[in-house]
């Protein structure tokens, strides 16, 4: 078979496959969004809002269920790792660079 009808049936079936993809978002979105002229006639609804309530709390709406959060500071064994880990690379770095310049000093 010639390499350019390869090649012209294998953008075909992916451009297929892109267009039956972006019509199956549309009609995603649209079952939860509800379709535009709906949007017209209701006030604007959102499907997902943040809103800060008061100092570290935060109120969630999800497809109109609402929950409030707490922001709280977690720290674990592996964070502590992490950011001790990433302090040693900083420095490591900061002075192999140092170093290295110093050679370019006058």
């Amino acid at each position: 078979m010639d390499i350019r009808l390869k090649v012209v049936s294998l953008v075909a079936v992916l451009l297929i496959g892109v267009i039956l993809g972006l019509l199956t978002a549309e009609r995603g979105i649209y079952k939860i969004e509800g379709l535009p002229e709906q949007q017209l006639q209701q006030p604007q609804k959102q499907s997902f809002y943040i809103t800060k309530v008061d100092n570290g709390k935060m109120e969630v709406a999800v497809m109109g269920q609402k929950a409030t959060a707490t922001q709280e500071k977690k720290s674990n064994y592996m964070s502590r790792v992490g950011i001790s880990l990433g302090q040693a690379v900083r420095g490591g770095t900061q002075a192999a660079v140092n170093w290295m310049s110093s050679f370019f000093q006058p």
